[in-house]
């Protein structure tokens, strides 16, 4: 009888094991549901679709980014000639990660200049929306509600360099942009912050 106890006993950690890996997975999946974040690109009232690279093709003409969030907050964002922030969030391992909250550049309100900036590793911009404390936005003054998410649209018609501490016409930007999208969990000004969710994208602008 000492072998079918045995046997029992192993079936029975099995089964306890697996169970608690599907709440596990169960617990992440309704975490990851509950804030989120999606990147539209649209250019001529058409959507932009990223090629299996992440690569998006534009027009050296004015454009908009439609940020979709769900239950959340807002999101980081890095735009840049260089891959070093693109390439720290495709391994999930930005640079100086606790540091980015003291990184935040300041955008006009309600995306006045319709620019987007052209940062660094040291600079990032933090695109929100939360209406119980604060009575302005960056995004576009006009903020779409669908159910639980609301989007937010930033139109761009020119860019601001801040190493260069000027405006760049359409025109004027090199072929390639770096642009980074993340979330957090947790809080930069009470250093628990952990990287939630990224999306990467190339935008290359084609004459």
């Amino acid at each position: 009888m000492k072998p079918q106890r045995t046997r029992f006993s192993h079936y029975l950690y099995s089964m306890i094991l697996r169970t608690s890996a599907f709440i596990l997975y169960f617990s992440l999946l309704n975490t990851i549901r509950a804030q989120s974040f999606n990147i539209t690109f649209k250019q001529r009232e058409q959507i932009v679709r990223p090629d299996a690279l992440g690569k998006v093709y534009l027009k050296k003409e004015a454009f908009a980014i439609e940020t979709s969030m769900d239950k959340l907050e807002g999101v980081f964002v890095n735009s840049s000639y260089d891959s070093i922030v693109y390439q720290g969030a495709l391994q999930r391992n930005l640079p100086d990660f606790q540091t980015i909250g003291w990184k935040v550049s300041v955008e006009t309100e309600f995306n006045k200049d319709q620019e987007l900036f052209i940062q660094n590793q040291e600079s990032y911009c933090y695109w929100f929306y939360d209406p119980k404390e604060h009575d302005w936005h960056r995004f576009d003054s006009v903020i779409v509600r669908k159910g639980s998410s609301i989007i937010g649209t930033k139109t761009v018609r020119q860019f601001y360099s801040l190493e260069q501490n000027k405006n760049l016409t359409l025109m004027e930007v090199p072929k390639k942009l770096y642009l980074t999208f993340f979330s957090i969990n947790g809080s930069f000004n009470e250093e628990n912050a952990v990287l939630n969710q990224v999306q990467t994208y190339q935008l290359i602008f084609e004459d």
